[in-house]
């Protein structure tokens, strides 16, 4: 019986031995596996969906292109004994399935980690290769993603992390908290939230319903952009360079701190741009028909030069005039303290304003 005892124990080390994964310390102390790397079909137009436990963080980078799924990982390990991280190691496990036409990548940790605090983590860096114009849906609040298409689908309901996206060929709907989030050559719908994070957006065009950028306490900061917006942020800046608007109705908003925008064509629609303690700066460097009507509270100045407009009202706290055509119409209303200026450049200067 003995015999058999200790022939069993040395089986168990064995396979114990066996089990755990090879780990590699970097250069920060950081515990560090092998890369894992697997495929599946996938044809464009698909979906890859990953989700991710709330107790695991760490990296994905998604790139199109391939002609099939392909992914690859490494887990990062902190902790001051190897014989820890590889505990953490075979806590975590990544798993792809096919379900329905489509692809689920799941990236599992217990719903209680070993490992706790910043001292000792266990991450993820993942990158995956896919076809083109795949949908891609992505349930983490603690990675940080870089996805470049061409997608026809980028949705993020609520991340933690920093985000970049490009080339997107259809919609994008992403909501960020407190960390950066930019957007880069995106064509379709567009629904973009942050509450403290910056913005950014670039080369970005929308479809016929437009699209929505909110931030709740951050900057955001747009870099030509057609189509139709509404963007809003509070006690951060606003600014906008190269707008080609052609919505109906658009809008930008502020509560205390600068807007300034230079758009490229207005000829129809209405534009909306309100503020109300910061000043609104406007720079008109194309084609804008349009009616202006300016207002401004008590206290603050409404000018207008290098402009070649035809005065309609001044008034002590409103301005109203003429830019080309005025087959559209831009209303600016700053209520507190702020000024409005607007410029463009034409040749003659509008004399009046308000106080």
């Amino acid at each position: 019986m003995r015999v058999l005892v200790v022939g069993i124990i040395a089986a168990m080390a064995a396979f114990a031995v066996a089990g755990a994964e090879s780990l590699t310390k970097n250069d920060q102390g950081i515990f560090v596996s092998d890369k894992q790397e697997a495929q599946m079909p996938m044809n464009r137009g698909q979906a890859l969906v990953i989700n991710a436990a709330s107790t695991l963080g760490g990296e994905i980078v998604l790139k199109a292109g391939a002609d099939r799924c392909r992914y690859s990982y490494k887990k990062l390990l902190k902790t001051p004994a190897k014989t820890e991280a590889e505990e953490y190691a075979q806590a975590i496990t990544v798993e792809m399935e096919a379900v329905k036409e489509k692809l689920i990548l799941s990236l599992r940790a217990p719903a209680r980690a070993p490992w706790e605090g910043s001292d000792n983590s266990g991450r993820l860096q993942v990158q995956i290769f896919l076809p083109d114009s795949c949908s891609v849906h992505i349930n983490t609040a603690y990675f940080d993603v870089e996805a470049v298409g061409p997608f026809a689908e980028v949705i993020i309901p609520g991340t933690l992390c920093k985000t970049r996206v490009e080339k997107v060929r259809g919609s994008a709907e992403i909501n960020v908290s407190n960390r950066p989030l930019t957007i880069r050559d995106a064509r379709g719908q567009l629904a973009i939230t942050n509450k403290f994070g910056p913005i950014h957006l670039e080369n970005i065009e929308t479809d016929a319903r437009g699209g929505t950028v909110y931030n709740e306490n951050g900057e955001i900061r747009i870099d030509t952009y057609r189509g139709g917006i509404d963007a809003r942020t509070s006690y951060a800046r606003l600014t906008a360079q190269h707008l080609f608007l052609t919505g109906l109705d658009n809008r930008v908003k502020n509560t205390s701190s600068l807007i300034d925008l230079s758009f490229d064509s207005l000829t129809s629609g209405s534009f909306r741009i309100n503020n109300q303690y910061g000043t609104i700066n406007i720079e008109i460097g194309g084609r804008v028909d349009a009616r202006f009507i300016c207002k401004i509270g008590e206290g603050s100045t409404v000018t207008a030069e290098r402009l070649d407009v035809e005065p309609a009202v001044v008034e002590d706290n409103r301005l109203e005039f003429l830019s080309g055509q005025g087959t559209g119409e831009v209303r600016v209303t700053a209520r507190g303290e702020g000024d409005i200026v607007i410029a463009g450049p034409g040749t003659s200067d509008i004399e009046g304003g308000g106080k």
